[in-house]
């Protein structure tokens, strides 16, 4: 029975790193977790052992040193690797290019022998559905001994687009973002703070402003919703689409139509406006599983969100609501009725409805495999777990 695991997160999202992390410490299995100066070694449980490879994650660097730190984080890696050839591995971040970090390391990997294991949070890579990209994707996806996916959509489109077995995917729901700890400060307490008007309602958008989220639309709904605060927090890619919406975001936030927090976001940020808001706004055009969605309902915020992915195995009428219509009238129509009920959810009530969803038992299949146990046995363990939350919980 296997106890030990080495999980690569290739620098993707440190409180995704950190919830996975503690997940699987938390089970009793010892981690080794290779990482950067981003990783938050400080929220890391007991049983974690933190391995500084990656080191600065510094976005000034010049492209020369950019370089020169990842191809030395990758030898340091495969070093790592090889040196604990029977410690299995699990893959929970890809980065570019893949064709070099997916198919040639993987394939290096897996010659040590070791059980493997590759988390697919999205079919293929965001706003890069390509013929191309879909190839590269059909060898990595050949490669681990398990994919592990979030939702049932991505399971069934696994199978469907790409051929892989069944018994080769583990479902291993995404987990809360507990990382960012809850204000005790009210709603109105937090809206004065970011100098809003405490008597109106307030929606976030949160995370990085990219094509495939909708926030284009969400901008264009605020002709349809004057009474309506709206936050954007997050940054602007360079390509064409970011420069695009930095220019606008700017100009409403000049106006005083949104208040715009722009660049990353840091865990006191991040606390600040999720305090301030009554909604996030999900507009997304497709997704698998979002990490908004799970910060937004841990942190006991409600959500809008459309009828895309996974959303539709997480949201419901206790924790948030559907856009029907995805367009500026429809976005609005949604967020509006939200704030003229008289019935919305309080944050203990959204929390309430995704306790189950706390890491510790969404990696319960991921956990059981690794120690070697049955496959065909992990779907009951998993439902056991979640529904044993309750009673761990008193």
């Amino acid at each position: 029975m296997n106890r030990e695991v080495l999980l690569v997160s290739h620098g993707f999202q440190p409180h995704y790193e950190l919830c996975v992390a503690n997940g699987l410490a938390e089970n009793g299995l010892r981690v080794t977790l290779p990482g950067s100066d981003r990783t938050l070694v400080g929220q890391l449980r007991e049983g974690v052992s933190f391995v500084n490879l990656r080191g600065s994650q510094d976005e000034r660097r010049p492209r020369w040193r950019k370089a020169q730190g990842l191809l030395r984080y990758h030898l340091r890696l495969l070093l790592l690797a090889l040196r604990h050839p029977r410690q299995p591995m699990v893959i929970i971040g890809m980065t570019s290019p893949e064709w070099l970090v997916g198919v040639v390391e993987g394939l290096l990997f897996r010659a040590t022998g070791r059980k493997l294991a590759l988390v697919v949070h999205n079919i293929l890579p965001h706003d890069r559905h390509t013929p191309q990209m879909r190839r590269v994707y059909r060898l990595i996806y050949r490669i681990p001994s398990r994919l592990l996916v979030h939702t049932q959509v991505t399971r069934e489109r696994l199978m469907l687009e790409f051929g892989i077995r069944p018994d080769k995917i583990l479902l291993v729901p995404h987990g809360l973002n507990e990382a960012v700890a809850r204000r005790t400060e009210d709603v109105a307490c937090a809206k004065r703070r970011l100098g809003l008007d405490a008597d109106r309602p307030v929606a976030l958008f949160f995370g990085h402003v990219s094509p495939f989220k909708g926030v284009d639309l969400l901008l264009d709904a605020l002709d349809h919703m004057p009474h309506v605060q709206l936050i954007v927090a997050g940054r602007c890619h360079t390509d064409e689409f970011g420069q695009r919406m930095r220019r606008r975001l700017s100009q409403l936030s000049a106006a005083d139509r949104i208040r715009w927090f722009d660049g990353y976001v840091d865990d006191d940020r991040t606390a600040e406006v999720y305090s301030a808001a009554e909604l996030v706004v999900l507009p997304y055009r497709h997704i698998d599983q979002s990490g908004v969605l799970m910060q937004a309902l841990a942190l006991g915020v409600p959500v809008a969100a459309t009828r895309t992915g996974g959303f539709l195995e997480v949201v419901n009428p206790g924790n948030g609501v559907f856009i029907e219509e995805l367009s500026p009238a429809g976005i609005a129509r949604t967020v509006c009725a939200y704030f003229e009920r008289g019935d919305r959810p309080t944050a203990a009530q959204v929390r309430a409805t995704v306790g189950h969803l706390r890491w510790r038992y969404t990696v319960a299949p991921l956990v059981e495999w690794l120690r070697g146990r049955d496959p065909t046995q992990e779907t009951e363990q998993a439902s056991e777990a979640g529904a044993s939350w309750q009673g761990d919980a008193q």
